[in-house]
């Protein structure tokens, strides 16, 4: 019992000191870690603290109105220190899917010793059972739900391995811990499949998606993006599906998953995809060298005319498709798109600029790579034309998302996109802000 008090008193005295200066151990951590990656170590940090949070605030509202209907209904049953066993009750409901056992296992027994006959016994057992089954089915889901963010399974894999490496301790901490390590798998790229294994995120449907059009199965692939498209608009489908599978097939095809071959039949497959899902003419601007001037006087009766914005892939013909894509969900009523095609120089695309003098240019960069490209067109660019709106979209799944955008962001450039709504909504500002002017 000396042991065992001496224990507790360190871990207490610890615990209050460290939340004391938990500043300062914040600081000290984030010098260890590094201050190159503040960000990512403050919002891992954050995030861990939020969700242990989350559970416990959750876990302390359910485990003690469970302890108190416990502590009730034994009371008004008769069993010997009813207050005692709603306390434990309480207390070991903490304890993930063994504490509800051991909880009702010790107040069973002792029913089973002090009461004559069955009926009182069985009372107490349909107690804890109806309290369990109310508590599962009732409170958890209304109250507590993913609070902690880690999946089932993983959570009872994580269970017996802490409480085989230390004992009731580990048992106790397991939630936490593992809570812990779904946060660095979300946030340090070395540990993602720490992320994958523990987290409750819902998985989509794009490994379906992009597997289907790795087994060259392009029906397949059209069915799951059908499937989509009943309960999601058309830009959330491009975002959430067939963009990542684009990033996904440049991926693979740099470190040689893929062949040539097999990473065009994919862009192939998902552009027709893609144009099925449109009705309208692709409209493509002519080539720089093309000496055809563009009418002065085409729109002086229109009192509003459309919007020029032109398309203008960084690299190759996966940014061409996303563009391509980009231009759909534009209002074809306001806004007149050309895209170019993916093997232009800058220094068409610059005399392109001069004589057609767009509204706004899209530059499309889809990683991973692009990113050199889309730098120097933009700063191009911008050397000749200081007042041309400028936006990249950086679509797809965030490769160093952070220090991309600080990049683009430098050169000079009005908007960087991630995603293909998001651009769309800052294009339409920007266009409309222009008009203004």
């Amino acid at each position: 019992m000396l042991e065992l008090l001496a224990h507790a008193s360190l871990v207490f005295v610890l615990v209050i000191f460290m939340l004391i200066e938990r500043g300062t151990l914040l600081d000290r951590l984030i010098r260890l870690v590094g201050y190159s990656r503040v960000t990512v170590t403050t919002k891992a940090l954050e995030e861990a603290g939020q969700r242990i949070s989350r559970y416990l605030v959750m876990q302390s509202i359910i485990n003690g109105s469970y302890g108190c209907a416990v502590g009730l209904g034994l009371l008004l049953i008769g069993l010997p220190y009813a207050l005692l066993w709603g306390f434990l009750a309480a207390f070991l409901r903490f304890i993930p899917y063994v504490g509800p056992t051991l909880a009702a296992l010790l107040p069973m027994a002792l029913s089973l010793a002090v009461f004559i006959g069955w009926m009182k016994p069985l009372l107490v057992g349909g107690l804890f059972l109806i309290l369990e089954l109310g508590a599962n089915l009732v409170l958890e889901p209304l109250l507590y739900g993913r609070s902690a963010g880690v999946s089932q399974v993983a959570l009872l894999v994580a269970i017996a391995f802490w409480t085989w490496l230390w004992g009731p301790i580990g048992l106790l901490l397991a939630t936490p811990l593992t809570v812990c390590l779904g946060v660095l798998g979300k946030h340090v790229p070395q540990l993602a499949f720490l992320g994958v294994l523990v987290n409750d995120e819902t998985v989509t449907e794009l490994n379906r998606y992009y597997q289907r059009l790795v087994a060259r199965d392009q029906d397949g692939a059209a069915e799951i993006v059908e499937g989509h498209l009943k309960t999601q608009p058309l830009g959330a489908v491009y975002d959430e599906v067939l963009v990542p599978a684009l990033c996904y097939a440049k991926q693979d095809c740099r470190q040689d998953s893929l062949t040539e071959d097999e990473a065009q039949f994919i862009v192939r497959a998902t552009r027709e995809v893609v144009e099925d899902l449109d009705t309208r003419p692709l409209q493509t601007a002519p080539p720089a060298t093309d000496a055809a001037a563009v009418p002065a006087d085409e729109d002086a009766a229109a009192p509003l005319p459309k919007a020029l914005i032109l398309g203008c892939p960084a690299r190759d013909e996966v940014d061409e498709l996303a563009l391509l894509m980009f231009w759909q969900l534009l209002d074809p009523a306001q806004y007149e798109v050309e895209l170019t095609r993916a093997p232009m120089v800058t220094s068409e695309l610059v005399a392109l600029v001069a004589r057609t003098s767009p509204a706004l240019i899209c530059i499309g960069a889809v990683p991973p790579g692009g990113l050199a490209q889309a730098r120097y067109r933009c700063k191009r660019l911008r050397a000749r034309f200081p007042d041309l709106k400028i936006v990249v979209g950086r679509w797809g799944f965030k490769e160093s998302a952070d220090e991309t955008l600080a990049q683009l962001r430098a050169d000079g450039i009005d908007y960087v996109g991630t995603s293909l709504l998001e651009t769309r909504d800052q294009v339409m500002r920007l266009v409309a802000s222009s008009r203004r002017l």
